[in-house]
């Protein structure tokens, strides 16, 4: 794993792949370096594609990155998990659904933005939904057990689930804390049937590289915090990769992060191409 600076990266590759979250931002606002990052990256006139585990839709994060001071007009484009499973969600119940079916939807801040748009009712019961989404976690105000005693009635009637945000972790003012993946874990490991989009799956990645349609998957470059979902996610998708020591892998030490295995293709996958350090 090559230690790297930002310059050395955008002579070397044609476009990237940026997350969102432990990236540019916390939950208390931008990086100090991270809007100048940015803007140092678009000189270079290669295309810079926002890429987040994000269960809200884009225009939700776009209006967010506006207002913490980051040029929206530097981005390609922002491509978030959320944007990616309404669309698809969207398709399903077109094609499948005679009437409005009902959705019960886990969300952070009482969110509806996942559900927008969509030819559906909000179910203000578990009883009576037909589908569930997973879209963002209130972990900094409730516990765990909070959210298995609403899961278990919906796992029992065996009610299809969607997880729009797919992170085990999330960074919350007082630190970081279980995220809407660990949340859709648990609705499995009562016998429920999830959905999964966001990184590491490849559909996000489909989504971004279609912005970007003649540049090669391998002269792409994605930078995360997160080995599990945004390192994982770009070898899957056949990206490069840089780990930042920033957001969720902070506090980690760099020996955590080599011989990474997939539990996919059980190969040892090292943490990432790069190793990007702030300086």
């Amino acid at each position: 794993m090559k230690h790297t600076t930002l310059e050395e990266l955008a002579d070397q590759f044609d476009a990237f792949f940026i997350d969102q979250f432990g990236v540019l931002m916390d939950a208390s606002g931008p990086y100090p370096f991270a809007i100048d990052a940015i803007k140092r990256l678009s000189e270079y006139n290669k295309p810079i594609v926002l890429i987040s585990n994000s269960g809200k839709r884009a225009k939700k994060n776009c209006d967010r990155l506006e207002r913490l001071g980051f040029e929206l007009n530097l981005f390609t484009a922002v491509i978030t998990s959320g944007e990616v499973a309404y669309w698809t969600i969207k398709n399903k119940f077109q094609e499948s659904c005679s009437t409005k079916p009902k959705i019960y939807l886990i969300s952070r801040d009482a969110d509806t933005s996942p559900i927008d748009g969509l030819s559906c009712e909000i179910a203000k019961y578990t009883d009576e939904a037909d589908y569930l989404i997973i879209a963002g976690s209130e972990s900094d105000r409730k516990p765990l057990n909070y959210y298995s005693s609403l899961l278990e009635p919906l796992a029992t009637r065996g009610v299809p689930a969607f997880c729009t945000n797919p992170d085990l972790t999330m960074l919350t003012p007082n630190g970081t804390s279980f995220g809407a993946g660990l949340i859709a874990k648990e609705y499995e490991k009562m016998g429920g049937s999830v959905t999964w989009f966001g990184k590491p799956n490849p559909l996000i990645y489909k989504f971004a590289l279609n912005k970007i349609p003649k540049i090669a998957s391998r002269k792409v470059l994605c930078i995360g915090d997160s080995v599990e979902h945004d390192i994982r996610g770009s070898f899957n998708a056949n990206c490069s990769s840089a780990l930042v020591k920033t957001g969720i892998a902070a506090t980690k030490k760099e020996e955590e992060f080599t011989n990474y295995q997939t539990e996919s293709d059980k190969n040892k996958l090292k943490a990432s191409d790069y190793y990007y350090r702030k300086t």
